[in-house]
Formats: structure tokens, C-alpha cells, sequence
């Protein structure tokens, strides 16, 4: 018997699953409930995919084992990989009732309890951890990861900087913290520990890639270049590295290529994600009829490929088929069982140009999660303005919640005037190549690869603290309204979630959008030409024109930006710069904040 249990985790550590399983059903069937068989049995069909099965062994384990809390632990494993996290934290705490120093049990209650909301639990069986064992670099490691979702960076680099030094060969602190180091504009640190994380880990293709975003950040393309086809190496059909490619290629003049490597993964492996991932890059690129071919392509492979149909549906839009539109959009949603956000969206959006407007307050009468709440805001805006809902005016008050404001003149400056001088010269800089990224919302000129307030420059750095200073001020005057989605978010701090620079040519405009990453959005103007400021709309913000294709809508308000100001409103206000004409350039510093618990 233990010979032949010897021989089934064998097979389990070799892969050979199948194996395993036939092996240990022959055990089990001469003889039945054999506890340690069921466990082995529990793990290899946990991995073989086989959920029902392996929660059936890890049960009937766990009445009969020697040593149950283990069978518990890896229970929660296993409902840690099937995505149920609150069974997990479930299966390790009875582990850790069954036996209190059992670490392995801790640890992963800690580590499965960090990825979720409750942080201050999280913090908690985090220190039981580093009680039991003073600098455990995995444990410091998640400590600093809470502490950057709690928005306490200082705390994280600590956290991140004593795992380091209690493990010098650990690979995810130094990722972490030179990510942290990049959002600070501490780029040189942040390349060095980036590095060395590749050194340590060569084929860690995580480690790449965060390379990548720094060396993209401190506009070194080669280098980035280079940093994101060495992640691809090592995970050639991974989607979100694909896309980073294809947007650095963009965005340095490369357009003709930039797609070559994407097409190539699909070609060698087929996969309808990544044809779907293909289109919206097509899309986005201006090329329609391509990115439909290939949207087309994905839904042969996969007729469930929610992307591939968001994608058609948006095409359709841009070209004036609402119907079709709203076709896909349905296929879509449908697919994804509602449980896709970007589908509700995507439907709510086709519902509109359709002037199905009580369906589209249907569609939008949910609480969307942080990440999709400002989309989901700015079309409940659309819904409810076109069905006389007054709701709308409440949600956007733009008198209330657009704010133009002057930054105060950091030192060593006799002027606004003076300091914008500076600034343009920094910014031109960041445009010398004129190349525009792919999802950029702007025509008519160009807008700054990465994210502007990381940069080391010294002038960009006083920019980002002036407005920071600022930020905090229209904060500070917005009124208090727990039960509005925007105001009831305001800790009176908020912290950068993205920050570019536009350079706008005569002609050049934005079209109407929204930040779907931010909370409050803004935009600085350096630098403003004499016919805007002369002028009556020209070159003005617009708010309340809804960026939908096919519906029209009048702008609520205009708005004259004025050099040495910023424009502060909610990220799920429409927005858009009217065109203008005139031989100056039009140069901005658009930002998002999130809120700071």
C-alpha cells in the first residue's frame, strides 16, 4: 500500500495526472475511504481541472486523515485556484483551529486575505505570520502590496525594502518596489531594481515586462522595446504584453510593424483572444475593415468571444449601423451571462444611439464595481438626462464640480508666466518624435507616452507638487454628500492615477470622453494661443457632449482655459476640446486622481 501511494505522488509531482488518478482509483476501490489515497486523488484532480471530484476527495479526506488540517490547507488551495477565495480563508482558518502553528495554513490565509478588501484583517494574519517567523520575505512582500492598495506608499517600499533585505535573491519585492519607484519618478532606482530582478529570474517574464514600463518611462523605446519582446519570449501568447508592444510601437512611429509579433502568436497558436486583442488594436489604429476581419476570425474560432463582438459592435457604431451595433452588443452581454461590465457597457452604449432609452436605465440600474464606476456613471448621465430623470442634475452638477483654479508659482520663479516657459520647453521635448499613442482621444497633435508625473525632470517634478497642492485645495472646497457616487468618495486626499501631456496643432481638438481610470480628472494649461483666448469657443473645454457615435447632443457648459490654471472635474464628466485655428501651439498637462483612504 504505501509503496503504491509512493508510486501515485510520484505521478502527481511529474504531471502525470491522469496516471495518478487511475492508480489511486484502483487503491480506493480495494480500499475504500483510504485517507491518504483520497487526498492524493483530491490534488491531482484539483489539477487536472476536475473540480467536483476533487472537493468530493478533500471532504471525505478531511473526516478521515491523520493530520486534517493539512487536508484543509489544501482544500483552500484548491478553492483558491477555482477562484473562490471566501471558501479558501474558510478551509485555512479551520486548518489553523485544528493546528495553531501550522504555518503553511497562516501563510496562505494571509496571502488569499491580502488580495481581498477586508485589509485590516489581511494586516493581521500578515503579522501572525512574521510573528512566527521574524522576516519571511513572502510575507513582507504582501505587507507592502496592502500597504500600496491601502495607498500608503511609504509603508509599501518599507515593507518591499525589508524583504529585500531579509532575502536578497527575492525577485517579487524588487518587481514591487521598483514599480512603486517608477510612480514615484525615482526611475533610475527603479531600472536597478528591475534589473536585478531579471538577473535573479531570467525567465520570469513579469520581471521583463515591469522593465519594459520603466525604460518606456524614461523614454529609452529601444530599451523598452527590447525589455517587452524578452517577456514575450518567455510568454508568447500572453495578451496584455502583446498589447504593450503594439502601444510602444505606436507610439514611437513604428505603426507598420507594430502588430507583426500579435499576428504572429495568433498564427502559431490560434487562440480567439488574441484575434480579439488584434481587432481592438486595428480599431483603434483607424484600420475598420481589418479590425473586423479579425474580430470575424475570433468569433469563428470561439462564437462566444465576448471581446471579438464588443469589438464588431463598436465598428458599428463608428460607421452608422446602430442596428448591427445593437445586435452584437445583446450577443455580447448574453455571452457573458451580464457578469462582463464592459458588455453592460458596450450594450448600455447601443441602447442609447438606438434611443432605447428606459432599456438603457434598466441595463445601468446596478452598482458596477470601483473600476467601472466612472463609465457606468457617465452613461447612467446620458440615460437619465434623455428620459427627463432628475437624477441628472444632481449627478452632474457641473457648476459645483468643474472648478478652474491657478497653481501657485513654485520657487525660484518670478512668474506663471516664467514657469510655463520652462515647462513648455521640458514638454516639447517629450513630442520631439510627434508619434501619438494608440488610444489616444485627441486629433490634430500629439500626447506624452507613460505617465508624465513620473518623470525625474526637475520642472515636471515641481509641476506635480504644485498640483498636488491644488488638488488638494479643490478638494478641500467640494461639499460634503455621502449619498452622491462622486462626493462620497472625497477623504479630502487623493493620490496620482495618471498624468500625460497634449501638444494641439491648429485644427486639433478632443473628442468627447471620459477617464474611466480616475475619480477626478483635470488639466493644466501651459501654454494657450492668443485666437483661444481671444476667442468666444475656440479651443475651449466642453462638458456634456456624450463621445457616442450617432448621438447628438448639445454641451452643457464651455469652459476658457487660461495658462498657469487647471480644470478640475469628475472623471465621469464628458468631455472635449472644441477645434480651433491659428499658427500656436495648444499645450496641456491633463491628470486623474483616486481617492486616498
Amino acid at each position: 500500500m504505501i509503496e503504491t501511494l509512493q508510486r501515485a505522488a510520484g505521478l502527481l509531482q511529474a504531471g502525470r495526472l491522469a496516471d495518478a488518478v487511475d492508480l489511486l482509483d484502483k487503491v480506493l476501490l480495494a480500499t475504500p475511504g483510504q485517507a491518504d489515497a483520497l487526498m492524493l486523488r483530491a490534488m491531482a484532480r484539483s489539477r487536472a481541472g476536475d473540480d467536483p471530484g476533487a472537493c468530493a476527495d478533500f471532504a471525505a479526506a478531511a473526516d478521515s486523515h491523520s493530520q486534517p488540517a493539512v487536508v484543509h490547507n489544501n482544500f483552500g488551495n484548491h478553492h483558491g485556484r477555482a477562484g473562490r477565495s471566501g471558501a479558501a480563508v474558510d478551509a485555512y482558518r479551520r486548518a489553523i483551529e485544528l493546528a495553531p502553528d501550522y504555518f503553511d495554513a497562516r501563510l496562505n490565509l494571509a496571502l488569499t486575505l491580502s488580495g481581498g478588501d477586508d485589509f485590516d484583517a489581511a494586516e493581521a494574519a500578515l503579522d501572525d505570520v512574521l510573528a512566527l517567523r521574524p522576516g519571511h520575505a513572502g510575507a513582507l512582500n504582501a505587507l507592502g502590496n496592502l500597504a500600496r492598495r491601502r495607498g500608503d506608499d511609504v509603508a509599501a517600499e518599507r515593507a518591499f525594502t525589508a524583504a529585500i533585505a531579509s532575502d536578497d535573491r527575492a525577485v517579487l519585492p524588487r518587481i514591487n518596489r521598483g514599480a512603486l519607484l517608477r510612480e514615484a519618478g525615482r526611475l533610475a532606482e527603479a531600472c536597478t531594481d528591475l534589473e536585478q530582478a531579471c538577473q535573479l529570474a531570467p525567465g520570469m517574464a513579469e520581471a521583463h515586462a515591469q522593465l519594459g514600463h520603466s525604460l518606456r518611462t524614461r523614454l529609452d523605446i529601444a530599451g523598452a522595446e527590447r525589455a517587452y519582446r524578452q517577456a514575450l519570449s518567455l510568454a508568447p501568447f500572453d495578451a496584455g504584453y502583446h498589447a504593450d508592444l503594439a502601444s510602444l510601437l505606436f507610439e514611437a512611429g513604428q505603426g507598420a510593424s507594430a502588430l507583426d509579433s500579435l499576428k504572429q502568436a495568433i498564427t502559431a497558436s490560434g487562440d480567439p483572444q488574441l484575434n480579439a486583442l488584434l481587432a481592438r488594436l486595428l480599431m483603434r489604429s483607424g484600420d475598420a475593415v481589418a479590425a473586423r476581419a479579425a474580430a470575424d476570425a475570433a468569433l469563428a474560432r470561439d462564437p462566444a468571444a465576448v471581446a471579438a463582438a464588443m469589438v464588431r459592435s463598436e465598428l458599428s457604431l463608428r460607421t452608422g449601423d446602430a442596428a448591427a451595433a445593437l445586435v452584437d452588443a445583446r450577443r455580447a452581454f448574453a455571452m457573458s451571462e451580464g457578469q462582463d461590465w464592459a458588455a453592460r457597457h458596450g450594450l448600455a452604449e447601443a441602447l442609447l444611439v438606438n434611443s432605447a432609452w428606459a432599456e438603457a436605465v434598466d441595463v445601468l440600474t446596478v452598482d458596477p464595481p470601483a473600476e467601472h464606476l466612472q463609465k457606468h456613471l457617465a452613461l447612467q448621465s446620458v440615460a437619465w438626462r434623455q428620459t427627463g430623470d432628475a437624477r441628472y442634475a444632481r449627478l452632474c452638477d457641473y457648476d459645483r464640480f468643474a472648478r478652474k483654479m491657478p497653481i501657485t508659482p513654485p520657487p525660484g520663479y518670478a512668474s506663471l508666466a516664467d514657469f510655463n516657459e520652462a515647462l513648455a520647453e521640458r514638454i516639447e521635448a517629450l513630442h520631439a518624435d510627434g508619434a501619438a499613442p494608440l488610444e489616444q482621444t485627441l486629433y490634430g497633435g500629439t500626447q506624452s507616452a507613460g505617465r508624465l508625473w513620473n518623470s525625474d525632470d526637475p520642472v515636471i517634478r515641481e509641476l506635480a507638487m504644485a498640483l498636488q497642492d491644488l488638488s488638494r485645495k479643490y478638494l478641500a472646497e467640494l461639499p460634503e454628500d455621502p449619498d452622491h457616487p462622486f462626493l462620497a468618495r472625497n477623504t479630502g486626499r487623493a493620490r496620482l492615477a495618471g498624468a500625460w501631456s497634449v501638444r494641439l496643432r491648429s485644427g486639433g481638438g478632443h473628442v468627447d470622453h471620459v477617464h474611466p481610470a480616475g475619480w477626478v480628472s483635470a488639466s493644466y494649461y501651459v501654454k494657450i494661443p492668443k485666437r483661444v483666448l481671444d476667442g468666444e469657443r475656440d479651443g475651449w473645454l466642453r462638458l456634456g457632449v456624450p463621445g457616442l457615435p450617432g448621438l447628438a447632443l448639445p454641451a452643457e457648459r464651455y469652459i476658457l482655459p487660461e495658462p498657469g490654471h487647471a480644470i478640475f472635474f469628475p472623471s465621469f464628466f464628458w468631455h472635449g476640446v472644441e477645434p480651433f485655428q491659428g499658427d500656436e501651439l495648444r499645450i496641456t498637462a491633463p491628470f486623474d486622481l483616486l481617492p486616498d483612504p
